[in-house]
């Protein structure tokens, strides 16, 4: 959105606060505004800057965002208020917008008014780390339905990011981010801009620039406070050790016992002597004698290690006649560095094995005889390590643009082709099975342990030569990639002149296909050596679907049709409606979606603004057409019935031993199948309306009610909600004839649950939104502003067919996963959306000569807890809310040196840390929305010449 009053740079304004100020400012500007014909997001008509629509936009410069020490895009999601934004962390899918909370395929992200490619995995959405940070001009945020402009995923909202329209120069940007405690997670940043040639005075202009930013790991151990059991332990999350599974020393099994009850009966010679700490403690959870891995504190990280590539460059060519020519090309590359437990195998030891307990080199389990029977040991390989999984993302697109006048006709024509790939490979700490262990005989798949390796301890120099032979490092386990090719056209004019101006009319078309590819990989086929297994130590879920029989390449085509009218009925008030039509060759439909809005200025000082939309959103490609079966690991769990709680603990029903039902670890829930084709596309219908005021000069005001609704909701339902609720999805668990959860699959994985994507439900929100910007006149001394801009809920609840009688559940205050319908099923299985009532962020600033000093918060209300039944017995706090969470951030600039600006922030200013949970994804503290590195200071040089 283009706006009539200049902002002065030095000042960062609350999202938002600006909607109202060039409508209010129109009849003191008009006379001296040049007339230029720009983009308006959410309007297809190219239009003078002093036409501007009225649809709820919020808009902030890029150089706003650095003065909140925004020193990633992520950082500007996570303040959004109108937003629920994910992936910001400890994810490897790259930060995603999810605006309204509705999830991030609904959020249509553009650069330059124009579609990239989705990542390739899921092909549903776009991660803003490929804008290009150091060409950015401004991005707006459309908070409301735009599918009549630009089709699909633009249910929730739209993201759209502007570079800069011409640049001459060079720019030098040098960042860097240190914590105040050691540890990791500090950062820093590079970025180059360049260009040549004047479009006023040479008719062309070429530039260039290029972004470059790592980040170091944050490893849980480097936060003790966070994984303390002083705090924990009152929130129901016990952090005494749980019943030991695959460890270092490694717990076993009894396979093949005379009695079958004691078969799954876990043991550790270790045990005795005190496990091998820091990799395993003394367990005796369910009346057992184990040695217990904690999961959470040894290998594992806060946040991932992050590089961020992206190179940026535009030409402009004024061609005679009002015509100028436009190429553009950008890319991207992210890796993201995910820090996981050792590979987890279960292997067996015959009685001859040099490391069978009592064989003199690991001792017997006091009072046990095994007679000779063989063991099966639950380990955990601490000598390889953590295991990193290392996720690439690439995002390219070239965009050729023609625009001008012909007649009458303001045109602007394109053709754009994106590409994206995400590539994930084995980084330290994947093993091969082979080398390692073998099968014995032509069916059997029990992998017999090699006899050089101590699954009861850290290897010696024979074992560990073994282990570093089946290193994978560097090989791939999965590669996806997808690809969005269009060509577009339209042309707007102004049709006849109304007492509140030009009428005009703006017809448009396009063609776009969407293309996915799923690479099947031979090194993930089974191996007849072992027997039909995958040649992965412990196996993996990521690798286990892409095989050389699962490649597929599939494409949809789709053709739309669009026009847009705005009627200037009175100097006050103005009506705008437009329609779009996409046909979508693979599905065999055809829909079309209206808009409209309206715009009336009863008084200079006052606006009030109203529209209503349709929306439409096609089943993702890899939804409907994959060809792989896909799994997702389930965190531990109990299961359900033969697992309750019972006065806060976890008690086996009779017949059952506890390793059979409870803290149930390794198990798996079928997320994708082939051949899903009974998915029906959503639909969604949305209203806004409000009133914009400016009281007194330089002070203005917003306020807006929004309301939608999507039905037919596609996605997988939250694993949590189905394992709260077993009567209503008793279909959807896999239970082996004893009535114990996970069959196990052809290829080894113990399968829980199937949960496949499908229309589950509806969702609705509603709520408010309001900012309040003031900037006072400038003086000798300067000038003060401030800005605050606020998202309250009002409504967030979802209905599905079975659940509740049909009616709808509320999750306002709450976690999505309160309601059957997730909105970000699909993503990562840990992804839990928010629904705080109040969000707001807010500043004041004031700017000198040569200074600036700005104070910057956003804040989020508290939430009712998960409050799982285990979680809130005797001992514990009981039902309980998350705490609200705030955070202020300082910057002081100097910009007194010729074409130098020096800036000096700290981030989280008080040290506040993420506020409590008992959610059983989270492991006690709210991590997905507030970063655990604590203060931090970041430093930032910026010369120009």
């Amino acid at each position: 959105m283009r706006h009539l009053t200049s902002r002065p740079t030095a000042i960062a304004l609350a999202l938002g606060s600006l909607i109202a100020t060039a409508p209010l400012a129109q009849a003191q500007t008009a006379q001296t505004q040049v007339v230029e014909r720009v983009e308006i997001t959410g309007s297809i008509i190219r239009r003078s800057v002093k036409d501007e629509s009225a649809l709820p936009v919020s808009s902030m410069k890029a150089v706003e965002l650095d003065q909140r020490l925004n020193t990633e895009l992520k950082d500007m999601m996570l303040e959004l208020p109108q937003a629920s934004s994910l992936g910001s962390y400890a994810g490897t899918a790259g930060p995603m917008t999810s605006l309204r909370g509705f999830g991030p395929m609904r959020t249509l992200t553009l650069l330059n008014g124009r579609r990239l490619a989705k990542e390739p995995l899921t092909n549903q959405y776009v991660s803003v780390n490929v804008i290009p940070r150091m060409a950015m001009s401004y991005v707006d945020i459309l908070r409301d339905g735009a599918s009549s402009s630009y089709g699909s995923d633009a249910m929730g909202g739209v993201q759209a990011f502007y570079t800069l329209g011409s640049y001459k120069g060079v720019g030098i940007k040098l960042e860097t981010v240190r914590p105040e405690r050691s540890g990791g997670g500090a950062s820093r940043a590079l970025g180059l801009i360049g260009g040549i040639g004047d479009l006023a005075t040479d008719g062309w202009n070429v530039y260039a620039a290029l972004d470059k930013q790592h980040r170091d790991v944050l490893p849980r151990s480097a936060r003790p406070e966070l994984t303390d059991g002083s705090a924990l332990t009152q929130l129901g999350i016990s952090t005494a050790p749980g019943l030991g599974a695959n460890a270092t020393p490694g717990n076993f099994t009894d396979p093949t016992h005379p009695t079958a009850a004691l078969r799954t009966v876990r043991y550790n010679p270790m045990y005795a002597g005190g496990c091998l700490p820091p990799y395993s403690v003394p367990s005796t959870s369910g009346g057992r004698q184990t040695c217990f891995l904690d999961a959470n504190t040894q290998y594992t990280a806060f946040n991932n290690r992050n590089d961020i590539f992206n190179f940026f460059t535009q030409g402009k060519l004024q061609l005679p006649g009002d015509h100028q020519l436009t190429v553009e090309f950008n890319h991207s590359q992210y890796e993201v560095d995910q820090y996981n437990n050792p590979a987890a195998p279960t292997v067996r030891l015959a009685s001859t094995h040099p490391y069978y307990p009592g064989n003199g080199k690991v001792p017997a389990v006091p009072g046990l005889n095994l007679a000779g029977r063989p063991i099966d040991v639950l380990w955990s390989v601490a000598d390889a390590g953590a295991r990193i999984r290392n996720d690439v993302h690439t995002n390219d697109r070239i965009v050729l643009t023609g625009e001008g006048t012909i007649g009458a006709w303001d045109y602007r024509a394109a053709v754009n082709h994106g590409r994206s790939q995400r590539e994930t490979q084995a980084g330290d700490g994947w093993l091969r099975v082979s080398g390692i262990a073998s099968v014995q005989g032509t069916t059997s798949r029990t992998l017999f342990l090699d006899p050089k390796l101590n699954p009861f301890g850290l290897q010696d120099a024979d074992g560990l030569a073994l282990l570093g032979k089946a290193s994978m490092t560097g090989q791939t386990l999965r590669l996806h990639k997808a690809e969005n090719t269009s060509i577009d056209a339209t042309f707007s004019r102004s049709l006849m002149k109304l007492p509140g101006g030009s009428m005009m009319l703006a017809l448009g078309a396009e063609l776009r296909r969407d293309a996915w590819k799923a690479v099947g990989l031979a090194s993930n086929d089974v191996s007849p050596a072992l027997n039909g297994q995958i040649d992965l130590l412990g196996g993996d879920n990521l690798a286990s679907g892409a095989t050389s029989a699962t490649s597929t390449r599939i494409s949809r085509d789709i053709t739309s049709l669009f026009a847009e009218l705005d009627v200037p009925i009175r100097s006050d008030l103005t009506l705008n409606a437009s329609v779009r039509g996409d046909k979508y060759g693979d599905l065999g439909e055809t829909t079309v979606n209206p808009k409209l809005s309206a715009r009336w200025t009863p008084v200079s000082n006052l606006v009030l603004r109203a529209s209503a939309n349709t929306g439409y959103r096609a089943p993702s490609l890899p939804e409907i057409y994959t060809k792989e079966t896909e799994r997702t690991a389930m965190a531990v769990f109990n299961d359900p019935l033969l697992c309750p709680t019972v006065n806060g603990v976890a008690t086996p029903k009779p017949g059952y031993a506890p390793e059979q039902v409870c803290s149930l670890t390794g198990y798996t829930q079928i997320t994708k199948v082939p051949n899903n084709a009974g998915v029906k596309p959503e639909t969604s219908r949305s209203l806004t309306f409000g009133v914009a005021f400016e009281p007194v000069k330089d002070l203005t005001m917003t306020l807006d009610y929004w309301r939608t609704q999507i039905d037919s909701v596609i996605g997988n339902r939250a694993i949590d909600y189905i394992l709260a609720n077993p009567s209503v999805y008793p279909g959807l668990f896999l239970r082996n004839p004893d009535g114990t959860l996970g069959v196990t699959s052809a290829n080894g994985f113990k399968d829980a649950v199937v949960n496949t994507p499908s229309n589950v439900g509806s969702m609705r929100g509603a709520g408010l939104d309001g900012s309040l910007k003031y900037s006072s006149p400038r003086q000798d001394w300067g000038r003060v502003t401030a800005g605050v801009d606020i998202a309250y809920l009002t409504r967030w609840d979802a209905r599905s067919e079975g659940v509740n009688n049909g009616d709808w559940v509320s999750a306002l205050g709450f976690f999505n996963d309160v309601v059957p319908v997730n909105p970000n099923a699909g993503l990562s299985n840990a992804t839990r959306g928010l629904n705080n009532r109040w969000r707001h962020t807010a500043s004041i600033a004031w700017e000198g000569r040569e200074w600036l000093v700005q104070l910057s918060q956003r804040y989020q209300s508290k939430l009712y807890d998960q409050n799982l039944p285990a979680v809130t017995g005797a001992g514990t706090s009981g039902p309980r809310d998350v705490s609200p969470y705030e955070q202020f951030n300082l910057l002081v600039r100097y910009s007194g040196f010729k074409n130098l600006k020096l800036s000096l922030g700290v981030s989280n200013l008080l040290n506040d840390q993420p506020p409590l949970t008992n959610h059983n994804a989270y492991r006690g503290y709210l991590t997905s929305v507030a970063d655990v590195l604590g203060r931090a200071y970041v430093l930032t040089a910026d010369y120009r010449f």
